[in-house]
């Protein structure tokens, strides 16, 4: 039993000068929060939480005031008790998100806590969570080994001064260091105008490399459609969040026309993920693990996918963050074969020089992590602003 002595909230600002963009943000400054437990069986777990907001201020409070409180002096254990608890709570407080996402940084340190305390890698301690699905899936994440998965290059946004040359040169520098798929924002311009950037990219990449077009809920489903088949099919990896994120019914007749729908990102809602996975809504089911819960409930989602029997439909893990964020994601992804990819941003790289990630030169698009026990990576305490600690 692991009981948590201390919970601490660590901060960090990412400055990006307002020089890039997609169809519905400008990045200015880039808020991330850290959530550390500590044990009295001498264990410290790290987890990210999600945090859009222009000043992380009111999730650290969150985490104070709702969160700290319940979780210090409790036995880890005891924490899937704590979190239906506050969320039955929210149906009357109407704080679901903003929940769902500091839940999500407690339930991966505790994970990272248990992992450790086991001798294992976090990928193979989640790996005793999930069965195996099928041998003879049709996604990448299939053939990914123990410890390994599918990676692909983001970035592709709209900035200042950019020009298609620009964006080409990006993109090719991407698929050169090995991301055998690479993504980029449509939705921003006009539709000829970005039909023009997307097949520039597609010839600055090469024949053999596939892309993932991001739209940012910026098309109806018409106009959507209308984009998608003004591209070579065979190359468009995923459409990802063509329509808006309440729209279906849009998704599903996109993925009836043979569009690889990829949606929608942050969700947390689990009867929204239902939705998706029952109405065949969506090819990959993109969610952010720092996000919709943790850990904890990308191993329910990979069940509810296999329990599904619906083999259209695969994970896709989204990372717009820090280093925490996507060792977090990489450690799903290695453990389930029902991940397809996750997300390797060029823009938000906070602390990507801590890396524990290595190429896997034969396999392009594929890493592999360290068999360090836990998720393997440290917080910089030396470039975070420390918030608050909490002990029992």
């Amino acid at each position: 039993m692991h009981k948590v002595t201390n919970f601490s909230v660590y901060s960090h600002c990412n400055d990006l000068g307002g020089k890039v963009w997609n169809p519905a943000i400008k990045w200015t400054k880039k808020y991330a929060v850290f959530v550390q437990l500590e044990t009295e069986t001498g264990f410290t777990g790290l987890g990210e939480c999600w945090c859009f907001d222009t000043s992380p201020e009111v999730l650290v409070s969150f985490l104070r005031t709702e969160i700290a409180p319940l979780v210090v002096g409790a036995s880890l254990d005891s924490l899937e008790t704590i979190f239906k608890h506050l969320f039955i709570r929210a149906t009357l407080t109407a704080r679901h998100g903003i929940l769902a996402s500091a839940l999500s940084g407690v339930d991966i340190s505790a994970w990272d806590i248990r992992s450790q305390s086991a001798g294992l890698p976090l990928w193979a301690y989640i790996q005793g969570f999930i069965s195996k699905s099928s041998s003879d899936s049709v996604f990448k994440g299939s053939q990914v080994k123990a410890g390994n998965m599918q990676l692909y290059g983001s970035g592709g946004l709209y900035g200042k001064n950019k020009s298609v040359a620009d964006l080409c040169l990006e993109m090719s520098n991407m698929a050169q260091i090995g991301f055998d798929t690479v993504k980029m924002k449509v939705g921003g311009l006009s539709m000829p105008e970005d039909l023009e950037r997307v097949h520039s990219v597609l010839s600055a990449i090469g024949d053999s490399h596939s892309l993932i077009i991001d739209g940012v809920y910026s098309y109806t489903p018409s106009q959507a459609l209308e984009l998608f088949r003004a591209l070579p099919s065979e190359r468009i990896a995923a459409f990802q969040s063509p329509v808006n994120a309440s729209d279906l019914e849009g998704m599903r007749m996109l993925c009836e026309s043979s569009v690889p729908v990829m949606g929608t990102e942050a969700e947390y809602r689990e009867e929204l993920h239902s939705l998706l996975i029952g109405n065949k809504c969506v090819r990959y089911l993109q969610t952010a693990p720092i996000a919709c819960g943790g850990i904890t409930r990308l191993v329910e989602l990979h069940k509810q996918i296999q329990r599904s029997h619906n083999e259209s439909i695969a994970l896709s893990l989204e990372v717009s963050s820090t280093a925490i964020a996507l060792v977090i994601a990489c450690h799903i992804a290695a453990a389930s074969d029902l991940v397809a990819h996750a997300e390797y941003h060029f823009v938000h790289q906070v602390f990507f020089e801590q890396l524990p990630l290595e190429n896997v030169a034969s396999v392009p698009g594929q890493y592999r992590l360290s068999d360090n026990p836990g998720l393997g990576v440290q917080l910089p305490l030396d470039q975070v602003k420390h918030e608050i600690s909490i002990s029992a």
